[in-house]
């Protein structure tokens, strides 16, 4: 019995030191990883023996889980150049809501045969081995190997290594289950930490002063490819071309996020985060700020008179937004139900119809507004989609040889949001108040075939700021200027030039 259980932890210990989970040279674990995979290994060993009374069963499931566990830790860092981290788990009940976001990355096919293998082994399982219930070994076997599993959990907790809190470069450090130990005492010393406010100290506009309309636009993956890749048609983002020549100013912005987690840019932008000062929360931000909110660009307009709306066309309790938006000060959320079939897109609700629903709403109000918007139409997967007939002679000015049919349907619905920008633009300037639109790209997209083959781009992404205030505080007309920013100095940013141009 003893033998069974140690050549399943050897077998798994095996597999965490030669399945080199970010591309680093295979080496053997050290004392931190060794402790702290024995703690988890024999934790589901002890619980699922509980549980199923089966030795044999619950070695193979606990070996099997592991190798799941680095299948998909494979599948996230081919997609996202991101380690499967702590925070991650949440997903996979994420994957059962909303199946289409996650499962195509790793493989519908893939799934769905490793569920059926899963169920079948497991019937297979109870079937031919029987149970050891009445035999007084069992539940000490169980619990011998859950106390053991908390003294090795407990003496790698003390001698956990300190964690630079990126993931790749903790990976290659500690291993994936280490990183998934230190990632837990992390979260566990954090849990009442409490994070700044540089929210609080944005820029205040004065008292009595006429408020423009203000609409910050979240673009899903959007950046601008024709920098990568010189066979993309320049008039795919004509309309962006010409509104960076009429804006204030216009740059690249360093976003926290890879093809993905589109909140962690959100929430910087929002409350003016950093990475550093959300440390381990950084992973998921609203996780934290939904029990402990702060201060947000949202709440810092809505005490100076703006009504505050969030247009986001998807389901509402995705990534709790339903919970944090309020809290972070938005007087209203305008999500998927305020859209129908008609307004799809491709996969998601179309940016043209989300413009519609923006001009409405800056048509119809007689206070200040702030509309944040958070866009869907580009979301992934790409490859679940068909590039339309002709749609590659439009993009391309020489259409590449290779897997480009991701990139297609991509600058397919790029196209949208360049007509979003010059929509948007003129809704905002036919407003009585007049405003200011700030546009910005959460991320790049995942086109992993088009970046093997034709490079990987620059993970920053496109930002600007357009007023219909054309002169700075003095009255003089100013040229557009060029600026880098980290995501979490945009709305500070775009308030400080409002203030300038508005005098207020």
């Amino acid at each position: 019995m003893l033998i069974v259980v140690v050549s399943g932890l050897v077998i798994s210990l095996l597999m965490g030191a030669l399945v080199s989970p970010v591309g680093a040279k295979p080496r053997l674990p050290g004392i931190y990883a060794v402790l702290s995979g024995l703690a988890w290994w024999l934790a589901w060993f002890g619980a699922a023996c509980l549980l199923s009374q089966r030795l044999y069963f619950s070695v193979s499931l606990v070996v099997i889980l592991h190798g799941v566990l680095i299948a998909v830790n494979h599948a996230k860092f081919t997609s996202l150049q991101e380690p499967f981290i702590l925070q991650d788990f949440e997903y996979f009940t994420d994957a059962i809501r909303h199946p289409r976001l996650y499962i195509p990355f790793f493989g519908v096919i893939k799934t769905l045969l490793l569920l059926a293998a899963g169920a079948l082994a497991i019937g297979l399982f109870f079937w031919l081995e029987p149970s050891f219930h009445g035999l007084l070994t069992w539940w000490q076997l169980a619990l011998s190997a859950l106390a053991i599993s908390f003294i090795a959990a407990g003496i790698a907790w003390l001698i956990r290594p300190r964690l630079a809190l990126q993931p790749v470069e903790d990976m290659k450090s500690a291993g994936l289950i280490s990183l998934l130990h230190a990632h837990l005492a992390e979260y566990w010393l954090a849990r009442g930490r409490k994070l700044p406010e540089p929210a609080s100290e944005f820029p205040v506009f004065k008292q009595g002063g006429s408020l423009p309309n203000l609409v910050l636009v979240q673009s899903e993956s959007f950046f601008d490819p024709r920098q990568s890749y010189p066979f993309v048609a320049p008039s795919v983002l004509e309309n962006w071309d010409q509104c960076v020549s009429e804006a204030v100013v216009s740059g690249q912005l360093s976003v926290p996020a890879w093809g993905a987690n589109t909140v962690r840019t959100e929430a910087s932008v929002l409350t003016g985060l950093s990475e550093g000062a959300m440390g381990i929360f950084r992973y998921n931000p609203y996780r934290r700020l939904v029990k402990t909110p702060v201060s947000s660009l949202a709440s810092h307009l809505r005490a100076q008179g703006y009504r505050t709306v969030c247009v986001h066309p998807y389901m509402a309790h995705f990534y709790q937004r339903d919970r944090v938006l309020p809290a972070l000060g938005f007087d209203e959320f305008i999500d998927i139900r305020a859209f129908d079939q008609a307004d799809r897109c491709g996969q998601y609700t179309g940016d043209l119809a989300v413009t519609k629903k923006v001009s409405e709403l800056l048509a119809g109000s007689d206070k200040p507004l702030f509309i944040f918007v958070i866009t869907m139409e580009n979301h992934g997967p790409l490859h679940l989609e068909q590039p339309e007939p002709g749609l590659a002679e439009a993009v391309y000015t020489n259409p590449p040889q290779g897997p480009v049919d991701d990139l297609t349907v991509y600058l397919g619905h790029l196209r949208h949001a360049d007509e979003m920008v010059a929509e948007l633009t003129a809704a905002v300037a036919s407003s009585d108040r007049g405003g200011s639109l700030c546009w910005y790209g959460d991320h790049v997209p995942i086109m992993a075939d088009v970046y093997q083959s034709f490079g990987e781009p620059c993970p920053d992404t496109p930002w600007l700021i357009w007023s219909t205030d054309r002169s700075n505080g003095a009255g003089v007309d100013t040229k557009p200027g060029t600026e880098t920013l980290a995501a979490e100095h945009l709305a500070c940013r775009w308030l400080e030039i409002i203030k300038e141009r508005r005098r207020l």
